[in-house]
């Protein structure tokens, strides 16, 4: 019981900042225009234990490329603040992103250089 009493005070301490079902935007891969992607799924990063302990705020930009059924590929940290603490959960996240399979002219089509701010923030 103790454990489980634990658990809820620990999450009602922390927000992630994200929206559930936001929609990103990148390039599709022949020819450079800018579509729409909608997320079929929550992006749900875990706030990391070290920064619970300390009380650490922080926020990462990932970037990646999306395939024709949707899936997540080669996602990679552009921006984190501060550095090396917030980075693994992201990317963790972010590679369980499930996408509207990417339409362009009628086709599927491959998007890259899709982009996401995550904010790890206490309440």
């Amino acid at each position: 019981m103790y454990f489980l009493n634990k658990s809820f005070l620990i999450a009602g301490l922390f927000l992630i900042s994200i929206p559930s079902f936001a929609a990103d935007f990148g390039y599709v891969e022949d020819n450079g225009t800018v579509i729409e992607l909608k997320r079929v799924n929550k992006l749900l990063p875990e706030y990391p234990r070290q920064a619970i302990r300390y009380g650490i705020e922080g926020s990462v930009k990932v970037q990646f490329n999306v395939d024709t059924f949707g899936a997540v590929l080669d996602p990679f940290v552009v921006e984190s603040n501060p550095p090396g603490l917030f980075e693994r959960a992201s990317i963790k996240a972010v590679r369980k992103l499930i996408y509207e399979p990417p339409k362009f002219e009628e086709k599927a089509v491959n998007v890259n250089n899709v982009q996401v701010d995550i904010v790890f923030k206490f309440e």
